[in-house]
């Protein structure tokens, strides 16, 4: 049985009521101390909406691939989120990154501190926030949170409270944040392909999204799949994203890749369960028919909105599924995106617990 066959997605006109249940139980508020204006937005409305002390941890994250220019926007998030939390009576705790020598690895370390935390010992219910958060590292940490809901009740280390995942999204700050340069493709920790062998066939997933595309056919030289199905965002906020997205991306798919049209795949823009199953039925789609070939790699990699990368995530992490990825070799801002704010929505998907009993 699917874990989320019956998901809960609280959308923004939800989301104050839905943390006004009858709970006293403190609550763990995870954040990036990144430079991305959405970075305050969710805990600002959380303790306005609740009356449980919200404690936070900020995840110190390395400066070396920030523009110069955007790190005092980093550090005024940081002052923010400290404001916001201590007149609300709660405690703010930093959580600094290990020494590592290889920034690949840095998401699966931060997620293991993380495991190795109090945290699954003092609170029942646990608010990962992204949206400051790189997908490199975010990944891995959501990842090991749902690992120990989903142990036996009988492990020691299992965790049976609420998760949630909340994300701030806002098209006009995503096209204002400046990705330059690509580096090596690596998988995202803990999202590797078991097994040493080359796999027979190679089925490359990437779900699109704007400014990618450098980095999107760096992945493709790199995978030489089989067989591409790329993700458009459909329904979508703006109608006629998804065909701008096919003109941006139209040398890389007709010319060099010659994708057949009847391979592009559609996902709701605003819910990522909906990719989630969409990806599931996929991936079982091509193993069911070309597993009598040898081994089949469904390859996922997530070029798009924090929110669809989500159901990426979910559908890596059921499955058993391989997730690449080329980040930017630097990021910054541009400063018109600071005071983008009216068309700012929140998410609030809840991944473990209540719901699911």
């Amino acid at each position: 049985m699917s874990y989320w066959a019956d998901p809960l997605l609280v959308p923004d006109d939800e989301f104050d009521h839905s943390w006004t249940r009858q709970c006293n139980d403190p609550v763990l508020f995870v954040v990036g101390s990144g430079f991305d204006p959405r970075a305050t937005v969710v805990l600002e409305r959380l303790v306005s909406a609740t009356h449980r002390r919200v404690d936070a941890l900020v995840i110190e994250l390395p400066e070396g691939s920030t523009d110069l220019a955007v790190r005092p926007r980093a550090i005024a998030n940081h002052q923010r989120i400290q404001s916001i939390v201590n007149s609300a009576g709660g405690v703010v705790t930093v959580q600094h990154p290990p020494a590592v020598h290889d920034s690949r690895s840095l998401g699966r370390l931060i997620s293991r501190h993380f495991q190795n935390s109090d945290a699954f010992k003092t609170y029942t219910e646990i608010v990962l926030e992204i949206s400051a958060i790189p997908r490199s590292v975010f990944f891995p940490l959501i990842r090991g949170v749902l690992e120990r809901a989903h142990l036996p009740p009988t492990d020691p280390r299992f965790w049976s409270g609420d998760l949630h995942v909340a994300v701030c999204e806002n098209p006009e700050v995503d096209a204002g944040i400046l990705e330059e340069g690509t580096t090596p493709m690596a998988h995202i920790g803990g999202f590797a392909r078991g097994g040493s062998t080359k796999p027979s066939t190679t089925i490359w997933v990437p779900v699109l999204g704007e400014r990618a595309s450098a980095r999107v056919e760096a992945l493709y030289d790199e995978l030489e799949p089989d067989e591409t199905c790329p993700v458009l965002p459909w329904p979508a906020k703006d109608p006629r994203r998804g065909d701008r997205l096919v003109l941006e991306y139209r040398e890389l798919l007709f010319e060099k890749i010659r994708l057949e049209p009847r391979n592009i795949i559609h996902a709701a823009e605003r819910n990522p369960f909906d990719l989630y199953r969409t990806l599931g039925a996929l991936q079982d789609r091509y193993r069911q028919s070309l597993s009598p070939l040898g081994d089949v790699a469904v390859v996922l990699s997530s070029h798009s909105s924090k929110l669809l990368s989500v159901g990426v995530l979910l559908t890596a992490y059921e499955y058993g599924l391989e997730v690449q990825h080329v980040s930017p070799s630097t990021y910054g801002l541009h400063p018109v995106s600071m005071a983008l704010d009216s068309n700012n929505e929140i998410f609030d998907l809840w991944l473990t617990g209540q719901p699911y009993r």
